[in-house]
């Protein structure tokens, strides 16, 4: 009975595993057709790229020609339009009465403030005759004494936007030419802002698009001057480069529009935020919001930034990559910072100038050192060939120059040239580069590249201005020493790397 008991015991055993078995290669073959198809699906994903990608560039090289069309078809319309408004205007003569300064004394206005409304009459009626008769100018406003003196300004301000509006024509047809527009404040104190002045203005420069507009001081009514620069950057579809000075950012949602303003732009390469005052919390929505394609220069100093996070530098890189040249002056950083600032440096390769300032010039953060030695790292050879060859780090204090000498060539590689000339020439000092080939570990098999690169920067670099520095000892001194003391006989055995080098 029991065996009997046993055999049956057995026998659903067998019949179980069997069954799981197949059920098992069952399942088995079914992933491998699965990934199969998924393996077929990523091939057509990636043929489909392809083609999309190739699409993509074809619709662009078109849209090119028809740009390249448009600008010929139009051009001949451009012309005539600006040589009949120049023939027109050719004399054309200020309409309005300049009063004098004893009149103004009679309007009750004393020395000082006569004397700023007449500078600022003469301004406008010098820039407003320039752009009437069509000619070259960059004409600018000073939106702080047109508020405070609305009443005996506002004619001559309103002439001046009438000819702003029709100097279209003249940058329209000066197309190889760059026109700057200005908007200042030159006053001290807090300035009652006419939104009438911002309204007329935000009309006429929806029709004159100018390549570089420069807006200072427009601080106290955040959302009218957020609104209007946001409608110029909209309305400016020739705008290259954009200064904002002065203002106080303290919404996070005026910051979200002036990045979503300049992210949607597809010509500005150049951004300045300077001296905005904003809060702790707004310059890391600059950092998050801001994404361009086209952006190659940002400016930010001065505007309070600190206690960033982790990845707040290394995001804002990686979303915008046009981006060559960062200006991080005048702001509190901590030592912190200093860390996140060099982990985002570290891998990067498109950011080609980083600019930094101190309120005290001697006086360096405990961490600089962090991000210094990814620029250069000069304990020892290896370290400073894996450093960033790329970022020409520029500090504006005395002492820092060590490090500000470094990826000053837009070639990567003859930075990282100059890198290991300066270890060394500044081991060749106490005769100490056999030395220290020992300790880094540098193989025989490399110092005939390195007798290379000696002669290679001896031939096109010590020329330079920006060759051999003064504290730099000649090639020849630094190959003598290594002929002489490091291992002679075997470098015969690798004449043939240098001969490839």
């Amino acid at each position: 009975m029991a065996q009997m008991r046993q055999e049956i015991m057995d026998s659903l055993r067998a019949e179980l595993q069997s069954g799981l078995q197949s059920r098992v290669d069952q399942l088995e073959n079914k992933c491998d057709l699965l990934l199969q198809e998924n393996a077929d699906l990523k091939r057509e994903c990636k043929l489909m790229k392809k083609k999309l990608l190739r699409e993509e560039a074809k619709v662009s090289e078109l849209q090119g020609e028809v740009n390249v069309l448009q600008k010929l078809v139009s051009k001949p319309e451009r012309k005539a339009k600006y040589l009949e408004m120049a023939r027109k205007n050719k004399n054309w003569e200020y309409p309005l009465y300049l009063p004098d300064h004893d009149e103004l004394l009679s309007l009750g206005y004393d020395e000082e403030e006569s004397t700023l409304i007449l500078d600022n009459i003469n301004r406008l009626k010098d820039d407003t005759i320039k752009m009437r008769r069509c000619v070259k100018c960059s004409p600018s406003v000073d939106h702080g004494i047109i508020s405070q003196y609305y009443a005996v300004t506002v004619p001559h301000f309103d002439e001046f936007v009438d000819a702003l509006s029709r100097y279209r024509h003249t940058i329209d047809y000066m197309e190889d030419e760059t026109f700057h527009f200005s908007i200042h404040k030159e006053m001290d104190g807090d300035v009652g802002l006419h939104k009438e002045v911002l309204d007329a203005l935000q009309n006429a420069l929806q029709h004159s698009h100018f390549h570089y507009m420069s807006i200072w001081d427009i601080e106290n009514d955040e959302a009218t001057g957020i609104h209007f620069i946001t409608s110029c950057i909209t309305a400016d579809t020739r705008l290259k480069s954009l200064t904002l000075s002065g203002g106080v950012f303290e919404n996070t949602r005026y910051i979200n529009a002036l990045c979503a303003a300049v992210n949607n732009h597809h010509s500005l390469q150049d951004l300045s935020l300077c001296n905005c005052r904003m809060i702790v919390g707004n310059t890391r929505e600059i950092f998050n919001k801001l994404k361009s394609q086209t952006l190659e220069e940002i400016d930010i100093h001065s505007n309070r930034i600190s206690n960033l996070r982790p990845g707040d530098i290394s995001d804002f890189l990686s979303s915008n990559p046009s981006l060559s040249k960062l200006n991080l002056r005048w702001n509190p950083f901590n030592d912190q910072d200093f860390v996140y600032i060099a982990d985002a440096l570290r891998n990067n390769t498109s950011l080609r100038e980083l600019m930094f300032g101190f309120d005290d010039p001697y006086v360096l953060p405990d961490n600089w050192h962090i991000l210094a030695s990814v620029v250069f790292d000069g304990t020892s050879l290896n370290l400073a060939y894996d450093s960033n060859h790329h970022c020409h780090l520029r500090i504006f204090r005395f002492d820092a120059y060590p490090i500000s000498r470094f990826n000053m060539y837009q070639d990567p590689i003859m930075n990282r040239r100059k890198k290991i000339y300066y270890i060394l020439s500044a081991r060749n000092r106490n005769r100490e580069n056999a030395a220290y080939f020992e300790s880094d570990n540098i193989g025989i098999k490399h110092i005939p590249r390195i007798l290379a690169l000696l002669e290679s920067f001896s031939e096109h670099y010590l020329d330079d201005y920006e060759g051999k520095e003064d504290d730099e000892v000649e090639p020849l001194s630094i190959a003598y020493e290594i002929l002489r003391d490091w291992k002679m006989p075997e470098l015969y055995n690798f004449l043939d790397v240098m001969e490839e080098d």
